[in-house]
């Protein structure tokens, strides 16, 4: 499936909740960035989710740029504290103290913004 009708399908809520969830195992950056914000929108929040979550948290480099400085590891993470389940928000605990304080910084940046409205 080519990337920009795949964005467009998340946007327009085309897609199941598995479908969702299978998204987040593309390696492109703003397909991540579109189904990251339709999974916390929908809060959609379970075990394999969470654990996906946490796995692009780690997408912190330069390759990984969305808008600006923020990567995608950024709102992987902002989007476990969103989620605001008990284990979602217990994985965030877990993940963020990991973090340099820049990057540690831009996730709380991203958690304050209307990125995930």
């Amino acid at each position: 499936m080519r990337k920009l009708s795949l964005i467009k399908d998340i946007q327009d809520n085309k897609l199941s909740e598995d479908q969702l969830i299978e998204c987040l195992d593309i390696d492109h950056n703003y397909v991540l960035s579109n189904v990251i914000r339709k999974i916390v929108e929908l809060r959609i929040s379970n075990q394999l989710v969470i654990e996906k979550l946490v796995r692009r948290g780690t997408l912190l480099g330069d390759e990984n740029s969305l808008m600006g400085v923020y990567k995608i590891g950024h709102v992987a993470l902002a989007a476990l504290y969103l989620l605001d389940t008990t284990e979602s928000v217990e994985r965030y605990n877990l993940e963020i103290v990991k973090l340099n304080e820049w990057d540690k910084e831009c996730v709380e940046k991203i958690k304050q913004s209307d990125f995930f409205l």
